[in-house]
């Protein structure tokens, strides 16, 4: 484990681009087959003619591509970017960070996101577009209750050159839940609905 651990560290300092960018492509192909199990156990799918658990793997590939494509380089340049922007270590530096990361990069970067797959799922076409907002503005609120956290951890005690890795860990759970919005048609609906009971 230690040997493959310093590979890793080696590859990293050496290709870090897509050292990163493949980490997270695995990391989020992960959490899909996280989510897919789970949408199976609580909602009866993803399985076969006798209910059995049948792995989706073009869900996937879509998701590990989309990691290794946007997530990860997108992470990549935001980390470095972040650090030129905001230098030092202290408290208030942290902070600054987490705020700036979850109050400008978040809603972006999921936004982002959740267009890519759109795009994807479409076979090259935007669809729905009525229901983007009120999903949008749910995923950044569920962002919100794990990140925050997760980023003043990232930024006060990990190495810059592992917080793509940081990130992507945490992800697994994360991508769970990006992989469910962006596969569940049936969520983006009901949550459009519950948008416009409000208003």
């Amino acid at each position: 484990m230690r040997k493959l651990w310093g590979l890793y560290l080696g590859l990293l300092d050496n290709h870090p681009l897509v050292t990163k960018s493949l980490s997270t492509g695995f990391l989020m192909g992960t959490g899909d087959i996280l989510a897919q199990k789970f949408e199976h156990k609580f909602k009866g799918t993803n399985g076969d003619e006798k209910g059995e658990f049948k792995l989706n793997y073009k869900r996937v590939i879509t998701m590990s591509t989309v990691g290794v494509l946007y997530s990860g380089p997108m992470l990549h340049y935001w980390y470095k970017s972040l650090d030129v922007m905001i230098k030092g270590e202290s408290k208030s530096v942290v902070i600054k960070k987490m705020l700036v990361d979850q109050l400008v990069f978040a809603p972006f970067a999921i936004g982002g996101f959740m267009t890519v797959m759109n795009f994807i799922n479409n076979s090259g076409e935007l669809k729905d577009l009525d229901n983007f907002p009120s999903s949008l503005f749910y995923a950044v609120k569920i962002n919100w209750l794990l990140w925050p956290a997760a980023q003043i951890v990232n930024f006060s005690l990990v190495p810059p050159n592992l917080r793509v890795l940081y990130s992507s860990i945490i992800s697994i759970f994360w991508s769970m839940f990006l992989s469910h919005i962006s596969f569940d048609k049936d969520h983006t609906t009901r949550n459009h609905n519950k948008t416009k009971e409000i208003n």
